[in-house]
């Protein structure tokens, strides 16, 4: 069993029990960090996207959340998603949910061997269109960001 696959059945165990002792939640918050890093690890022979990676670098840089995943479909093909976001800065905003949120996923389909390229449009979240929408082009979202550090 691989070390993605324990820490997954390690989580999963923990999740169900509905009182958590402090120790369990401790132990349930570092697999979460754990599973976090372990999936943004790229299969053998894959890197993540220039694209992807700038975006993810950036967003940190700003101070918004990034969380990166690398996946397989159904037919066993990788696929890379990046999910960057922060809440709205104004209270009644985070008090609906209100955030901005992206997502572009890059798929393997196609591509040549050991790459992926993007796939479709993604998604997008923000306060002033909070229904999920399609997203903007990777360099427009990195605008957005620079426009909206967290401070």
């Amino acid at each position: 069993m691989s070390e993605l696959d324990q820490a997954r059945a390690e989580f999963s165990a923990l999740w169900r029990i509905r009182e958590r002792s402090p120790e369990e939640a401790e132990r349930l918050e570092a697999l979460r960090a754990r599973l976090v890093e372990l999936l943004a690890v790229p299969p053998a022979g894959y890197q993540a996207p220039e694209a992807g990676r700038g975006l993810v670098e950036h967003a940190r840089a700003h101070g918004w959340r990034v969380l990166e995943q690398w996946a397989r479909a159904s037919d066993g093909a990788p696929f890379y998603t990046v999910t960057v976001g922060r809440p709205a800065e104004d209270e009644e905003a985070r008090r609906f949910g209100l955030r901005w949120e992206y997502k572009h996923t890059w798929h393997s389909w196609g591509a040549a061997p050991g790459r992926v390229r993007l796939f479709r449009s993604g998604t997008a979240q923000t306060p002033a269109a909070p229904r999920v929408h399609d997203a903007p082009s990777v360099r427009r979202i990195m605008a957005v960001i620079t426009e909206n550090p967290v401070v």
